[in-house]
């Protein structure tokens, strides 16, 4: 079988019509590409590129959705944009499921990511170190430019800190125009290990403000711990 020579590109996603899981497959195909380069771990860790921010940003998080909603009866199929468009994908729903649902045949996917502001130190001492403490006590030394964490303890901050950052990503998105249909995925980054009661006691939070109310839905998930949730709003946008 003869190996593949070309760089790993986006052309094989962007503005292609075809079904989730095939989507998905290639998506998979595409970090694997990255990764066998001699310098694909720390391509893939410190987000050298526009390619390898959109693959983590944007095209693993429509995978999460995708292999949580794609199913016998909607089976349906995905296109990708890298352009400047209010959105970041659409999916096609069968026209069985949308004469016996009230699901569109439209759907527009919009994603984001609630992340802590020092998330990059973080991949950065990994890569370096093999290992950091993580987000809430990490700085860089202005001199040497060594990357340095120290341990924190939580006590049951991380959720609401959690749920924190899912609100303000949600406040921000809900401030642009989007199509009616659209669906926000949020890839969620907790700042430590979240349990799945934690989870739930952060998404809960999240639903008591209301902040996702103008989205048809938002869909949450973290992927360490396969966690995930749907809150349904008000499908105001226009």
């Amino acid at each position: 079988m003869k190996k593949n020579t070309k760089p790993p590109s986006l052309d094989v996603l962007d503005n292609k019509l075809m079904d989730g899981l095939r989507f998905c497959t290639k998506v998979y195909n595409l970090y694997e590409d990255i990764r066998a380069q001699p310098d694909g771990l720390k391509k893939i860790r410190l987000i050298d590129s526009k390619l390898e921010k959109r693959l983590l940003e944007e095209l693993f998080p429509i995978v999460q959705y995708i292999q949580v909603h794609y199913r016998s009866g909607n089976r349906f199929k995905v296109r990708w944009l890298s352009g400047s468009q209010s959105y970041d994908a659409i999916i096609w729903t069968p026209f069985l499921m949308v004469k016996n649902t009230t699901t569109p045949r439209k759907i527009y996917l919009e994603v984001t990511m609630a992340i802590h502001q020092n998330a990059h130190l973080v991949r950065q001492e990994i890569h370096q170190k093999g290992g950091s403490f993580g987000p809430k006590n990490i700085s860089r030394d202005r001199k040497t430019g060594e990357i340095k964490s120290t341990p924190h303890v939580y006590g049951g901050d991380h959720i609401t800190e959690l749920a924190q950052q899912i609100v303000d990503r949600l406040a921000a998105k809900s401030a642009k125009p989007y199509p009616k249909s659209t669906i926000l995925i949020v890839n969620c980054h907790p700042n430590g290990l979240i349990l799945q009661d934690e989870w739930l006691q952060a998404v809960e939070i999240v639903k008591a403000t209301g902040a996702h109310g103008g989205f048809r839905q938002v869909f949450l998930f973290e992927s360490r711990g396969h966690l995930w949730a749907t809150l349904w709003g008000t499908n105001k946008m226009t």
